[in-house]
């Protein structure tokens, strides 16, 4: 597990993609933080189904978004409950490529559900959400930026 990283806001908003990533990961794995992070109905879907990235969607999209540079990602939404998955779910797409990043996708994917990406919409994100916080806390990633 990846232990609290020191510096300033800039070195830690420009955080290196793969060390978030691996850290989510990792955190997408520990049962406390399944507790402390997800809503119920999120928390028991990601115990029955067995694939641990389930209900993080949008905790881990803002840490990424706040941790790797805002200048980098825009966060997206799906949110079409007649035509996919009676739900929402979050994803980034990079600003200069406008290259997917869903680090949770797998939650889909291995129940055979594709997802539309061309349907996602963008989204402001003004203050930091109490799950992104907690989940960047205890996956050892620090204290996220505003």
């Amino acid at each position: 597990m990846l232990g609290f990283i020191h510096g300033t806001v800039a070195q830690i908003m420009n955080m290196e993609l793969t060390t978030i990533i691996s850290a989510l990961h990792n955190a997408f794995e520990r049962n406390e933080i399944k507790e402390a992070v997800l809503d119920d109905y999120w928390y028991k879907l990601n115990i029955k189904t067995g694939i641990h990235s389930t209900g993080f969607c949008f905790a881990a999209s803002e840490v990424i978004y706040r941790l790797n540079g805002k200048d980098n990602w825009k966060v997206l939404s799906l949110k079409d409950p007649d035509h996919w998955n009676n739900g929402t779910h979050y994803f980034l797409e990079n600003r200069h490529s406008k290259e997917i990043l869903d680090i949770t996708r797998n939650q889909y994917e291995e129940r055979r559900i594709e997802i539309p990406y061309d349907l996602g919409k963008g989204r402001g994100l003004r203050n930091v959400s109490n799950k992104a916080k907690t989940l960047a806390q205890m996956a050892g990633l620090g204290v996220l930026p505003r």
